[in-house]
């Protein structure tokens, strides 16, 4: 992985990406803190968290086939540059949830582009080099940079300058644009069918494309309770820390960052469970049992459970979480075509993303209904009643072909 960063064009596009997800993640969890000490309730955050979201779930499938047909160049920077108007616009309406809402909408329509584009840039970018290195490389920088980021967004929310955090967003944005900008290898367009055919028969011809792979067909059926799982626990996770252990700004901060020293761990463990027991469908859902027994634990911390059963259950939801993505990583690099990267990773991340959606709108009445603690102790038997469920299927399906 170190070869990769000793690339000039690699490490631009490296570095392009670490500054606008640093942003990013610094205004997200300063945005969840904001609906959490405004209102006080599970219901917002989980609104927030929603409004997140949307975009990619509902937009996702129809950015693939844009993906596959314009230069990757124009989809990255285009999205980089719009969304700095409206970070920026979020700073006058702060006390107002409905505009706020408004306007995280928009800029999650292009973190949904940018997204896409990212993913299906990533074989050219790479080029001579091993693309599951580069994966891995940014696998690795991801969860790096979801734990630094809410520090830094708890430092500075902790001292009050909550639109500081948003003009930062927008720099890293700009930072972002110029980076890809110098590119010369993302300004040709992509090449083949895909970007001869009609967009809807391109769109079409992916859908078709996706569902002929048994073991995708499968990853999407098992990621409909996994997803919306997932979502339930990022709302209930958030109003765990804020309305039941109550941390304050530092603290939620600093708990965030466990969370993601945590899910680091799980990345870093990922490729050994595949080297010692291979990638296949069992273990997927293997790893996701694991991730059920976690939610579990929560039942045991109780109202204020002190610092030290706080940090071991952040770590141990980091760790979860992040765990069962190294083998589902695996599966949809090996057997997601070439030539329908853009359309299928599309695809792929509207089906995930729409559940979780579901999983976060029902977040919010989960919390109000059973408790924050009970509707993710409710989450984690869910999750093993369908790990038991999809374990006959996993059992019979053929394993991935390993990409390490």
């Amino acid at each position: 992985m170190i070869e990769l960063l000793r690339d000039g064009t690699y490490l631009r596009y490296w570095l392009a990406v670490v500054i606008s997800f640093l942003g990013d993640a610094m205004t997200r969890v300063t945005l969840i803190f904001l609906a959490g000490r405004v209102t006080d309730s599970p219901v917002v955050i989980s609104l927030v968290v929603l409004s997140q979201l949307l975009p990619s779930g509902v937009l996702g499938a129809f950015v693939g086939p844009l993906a596959d047909r314009l230069p990757a160049r124009w989809l990255l920077i285009g999205a980089d540059l719009a969304r700095v108007p409206v970070v920026l616009a979020m700073i006058p309406v702060l006390d107002s949830v409905g505009l706020l809402l408004a306007l995280i909408l928009l800029e999650g329509v292009g973190k949904a582009v940018f997204e896409t584009a990212r993913i299906t840039a990533i074989p050219r970018i790479v080029g001579k080099h091993d693309l599951a290195a580069a994966v891995a490389l940014f696998q690795s920088t991801s969860q790096t940079v979801n734990m630094l980021g809410p520090a830094l967004g708890g430092v500075l929310i902790a001292l009050g300058t909550v639109e500081t955090v948003l003009v930062l967003n927008a720099a890293t944005f700009v930072a972002s644009a110029v980076l890809l900008g110098s590119l010369r290898v993302l300004r040709e367009g992509p090449q083949g069918r895909a970007a001869a055919e009609p967009y809807w028969q391109a769109l079409r011809t992916g859908v078709r494309g996706v569902l002929a792979i048994p073991s995708l067909r499968f990853l999407l059926a098992f990621l409909v309770p996994v997803t919306l799982v997932t979502g339930l626990f990022t709302t209930g996770f958030n109003a765990q820390l804020l309305t039941v252990f109550d941390l304050k700004a530092m603290e939620y901060g600093t708990a965030q960052a466990l969370y993601a020293g945590g899910a680091i761990a799980g990345a870093l463990l990922g490729p050994a469970v595949i080297r010692r027991f291979g990638s296949t469908p069992r273990v997927l859902v293997t790893c996701v049992a694991l991730f059920g027994l976690a939610l579990l634990t929560t039942a045991a911390l109780g109202g204020a459970p002190g610092p030290a059963p706080v940090a071991g259950w952040c770590l141990l939801a980091g760790v979860a979480v992040s765990l069962f993505q190294v083998p589902l990583a695996n599966t949809l690099l090996s057997d997601l075509p070439d030539e329908m990267r853009g359309r299928g990773v599309g695809l792929l991340n509207t089906v995930m993303v729409n559940f979780m959606l579901a999983g976060v709108a029902l977040g919010g009445p989960a919390a109000a209904a059973f408790g924050v603690t009970g509707s993710l102790v409710a989450a984690g038997a869910v999750l093993l009643a369908a790990c038991l469920a999809f374990l006959p299927a996993a059992l019979r399906a053929r394993p991935a072909v390993p990409v390490e």
